[in-house]
């Protein structure tokens, strides 16, 4: 049972964190999000902010000594979860009135490319988790 609720988990993750990066190609084209755009944006970062720490507290077995983790998995799970933080607390800290206008700018440029740095980090999780798939059918 828990194998499938890492891969649904997972696929979600994956699904919401490609239709953010979708959404998010203007910002790197050097366009403003908006519109229906920044909508969707939005709606599936809701899904993110709630889904992160989930995934973060599920996958977190995976870390414990008893089911040891390959390199890549361990690595892959902590660079997802360090890079979806930031994205999500870059966007917070401009939703505090603390930051100037170019704070402001600064943390929206550090939240682009913290989001965009999420998809390598999944994809190393992935090859990680697939070593130890692999390793373990061969013990098996």
């Amino acid at each position: 049972m828990s194998v499938w609720i890492d891969r649904i988990l997972l696929l979600a993750l994956i699904l919401v964190v490609a239709l953010l990066t979708i959404t998010a190609l203007p910002f790197f084209a050097g366009q403003t999000l908006g519109g229906q755009t920044l909508l969707i944006h939005m709606m599936a970062s809701g899904v993110l902010v709630v889904g992160l720490p989930l995934f973060a507290l599920v996958f977190l077995r995976h870390l414990r000594p008893s089911q040891p983790a390959s390199k890549a998995q361990q690595a892959g799970y902590l660079a997802t979860i360090a890079t979806g933080l930031l994205t999500i607390l870059t966007v917070l800290a401009c939703m505090l009135p603390i930051a100037s206008t170019e704070q402001m700018h600064v943390l929206m440029e550090t939240h682009g490319w913290a989001g965009l740095a999420m998809i390598p980090a999944i994809g190393l999780l992935l090859i990680g988790m697939r070593a130890k798939r692999s390793a373990s059918h061969l013990h098996s």
